[in-house]
């Protein structure tokens, strides 16, 4: 059977989706603007306002915030992850980034900045 979707293996390129949240519309655009552009992420959306839930410090807190997403690829994993960190205003900032399952072929080529 010829799938027109990939499976990663541990051998090949595969794309990776990562989620973070900051605490404006404008910081989580200047995040997305600045990964996209040194093309450490081939996508990036933002969407919100959420509520956000959570203890800090011993405090239970809620805010507003803003997710952040981003589509990159594998080689890109580490440098994308550095630079997040470093440009992020929280001093524990959420990452959470996990690999897809199954993605289409033509996707993977543009986001690998092969197509």
């Amino acid at each position: 059977m010829n799938d027109e979707r990939t499976t990663p293996s541990e051998n090949t390129l595969t794309l990776l989706v990562g989620w973070t949240t900051l605490p404006s519309r404008d910081d989580a655009e200047r995040l997305a603007r600045t990964l996209v552009g040194e093309a450490l992420a081939a996508c990036a959306q933002v969407e919100g306002p959420i509520r956000s839930f959570y203890n800090w410090e011993g405090k239970a807190n809620e805010d507003e915030e803003w997710r952040l997403t981003l589509k990159f690829t594998s080689a890109n994993a580490v440098s994308l992850e550095t630079r997040l960190h470093a440009l992020h205003p929280y001093a524990v900032p959420q990452w959470l980034a996990v690999r897809a399952d199954r993605v289409a072929p033509d996707y993977l080529a543009w986001a690998s900045g092969v197509a």
